[in-house]
């Protein structure tokens, strides 16, 4: 039996859970980059969008033997998100820990917040093609 490894090209978009904190006033974005490399780390903004980006390496003792399963991605990785609201650039705040790189942007004193929700109940209806 013969494995094939096939690396995949460019970068990849790590997951990532975005929310507005309890008090409503600051958006929090959590990205899942295990393994990456911590000096390698970028946040950018980019009008209404928040750009993570970095680099993780493969570990050194999984460079020998032959894969029968490799779902954990490496290289490099860009996550562009987009933000709900406009944020205040100068307040922003990054930390790294336990392999979530986690983005704090406290929300610009001028962005509209909507108090009330709208609940929606839709019928999907399956088809047969």
């Amino acid at each position: 039996m013969e494995f094939v490894l096939r690396s995949r090209l460019g970068s990849f978009a790590p997951n990532a859970d975005v929310f507005i904190d309890d008090e409503g006033r600051r958006i929090v974005v959590v990205i899942d980059v295990a393994g990456a490399d911590p000096e390698s780390l970028r946040v950018a903004f980019d009008e209404r969008y928040l750009i993570a980006s970095g680099r993780r390496h493969e570990s050194a003792h999984l460079r020998c033997g032959s894969f029968v399963q490799k779902e954990i991605v490496n290289g490099d990785f860009v996550k562009r998100i987009a933000l709900p609201v406009p944020v205040e650039y100068e307040g922003v705040a990054a930390t790294y820990g336990d392999g979530l790189l986690t983005i704090v942007a406290p929300i610009a004193a001028t962005a509209y917040m909507p108090t009330a929700r709208t609940q929606l109940r839709i019928i999907v209806k399956r088809t047969h093609s």
